[in-house]
């Protein structure tokens, strides 16, 4: 049975193809079926949109969550994803034509739930910073795999974070210019965030405290200024987490606000075009994906459920339609498809289709 169990980070435009790509990271546990599926839209009319039937591409066992960069400098998208169910993430060099060759597969310590792209040694050449959990043989680790530009990786080193890490962020959090991480742990109820050097090693990481199981973190400026914060989605406390930054690398305590049960991904974007970010939060427990309106001063308004799929496990922002307003797509765990919300531009969404 095909499993749809994570959908991360970008909506990436093809312009030479006229429409948007949708990613999905699909698989089981047993390792049955583990692909990427690759969907395009056909950019429909106003307040229509369709898509194209699902490429699927082979990757290992498990796959939970995907990125999007340009991983060997030929100005054509790549793919690197996480393979929950081993040790190894699997990265597919776009051909530039919406097609990718068969995938190339990297060794990590402990197994990878999430991954984040960014020049952490500041070479000019993308690397990867893998968050990966244990067992009883491996470690609780963010692991980074150094570029060389040309599309391939080599081990660079592991770093310590909470306990369960299960989603990276990659920013710049203290202003010096080199990309930091912030790490949502699910074992310690926390978020650790490292200070990159610039030189593709971290500091030591200082520990922030979150809701009940933090399965996803993203980042964006949610109160107006220079400073850049943190959004965690919390599957055991059913909240989202908001923490501000200090710009020094420092987060105020965070401030809790009531989703829907059970989220799993949260993600930031400017839905009703007010010069704020949003949030838009994907609910296992009650098919729903809620959406947090916020105010600019790094408040939210109290969330508004819309309708998914079956156990919603991720969520991303991105006009799939182009009329110029933001929409959602929801990965759905348990229904096996992707719910897409139409924006109506002003934080409202219609019904889902599938």
């Amino acid at each position: 049975m095909r499993k749809c169990r994570a959908m991360s980070g970008p909506v990436a435009s093809r312009a030479r193809l006229g429409g948007v790509l949708l990613l999905v990271a699909c698989g089981c546990s047993s390792g049955e079926f583990t692909s990427v599926a690759a969907v395009y839209t056909t950019h429909g009319q106003a307040l229509t949109c369709s898509f194209n039937a699902a490429v699927n591409y082979r990757v290992r066992f498990g796959p939970t969550a995907v990125t999007v960069a340009d991983f060997n400098a030929d100005s054509k998208l790549d793919l690197a994803v996480a393979n929950s169910g081993i040790t190894e993430v699997s990265v597919l060099l776009g051909l530039g034509d919406g097609t990718f060759p068969a995938a190339v597969n990297y060794p990590v310590a402990s197994y990878p739930f999430d991954l984040a792209a960014g020049d952490f040694d500041r070479d000019g050449k993308l690397d990867l910073a893998v968050a990966t959990s244990s067992t009883a043989t491996t470690i609780d680790d963010v692991i980074v795999l150094r570029g060389n530009g040309g599309g391939t990786f080599a081990s660079a080193g592991n770093f310590p974070a909470g306990d369960g890490p299960n989603s990276v962020a990659a920013a710049d959090f203290n202003g010096d210019g080199n990309p930091d991480l912030a790490v949502a742990n699910s074992g310690s109820n926390d978020v650790s965030v490292l200070l990159g050097n610039g030189n593709g090693t971290f500091a030591p990481p200082s520990s922030h405290s979150a809701g009940s199981r933090p399965y996803s973190v993203t980042v964006g400026y949610f109160n107006g200024g220079s400073h850049l914060d943190l959004a965690v989605a919390s599957f055991g406390s059913s909240n989202v987490s908001v923490l501000l930054g200090n710009g020094a690398g420092d987060f105020q305590l965070a401030a809790n606000y009531p989703v829907g049960p059970s989220p799993q991904a949260v993600t930031a974007a400017d839905f009703d075009r007010d010069g704020n970010l949003d949030l838009a939060v994907a609910n296992s427990d009650n098919d729903t994906a809620s959406v947090l309106h916020g105010r600019g001063d790094g408040t939210f308004a109290a969330a508004v459920n819309y309708v998914a799929g079956n156990y919603p496990s991720a969520v991303t922002a991105g006009d799939l339609n182009g009329d110029g307003f933001l929409d959602l797509a929801v990965a759905n765990y348990a229904s096996n498809n992707v719910s897409v919300l139409l924006g109506f531009g002003d934080g409202t969404f219609q019904l889902p289709t599938t």
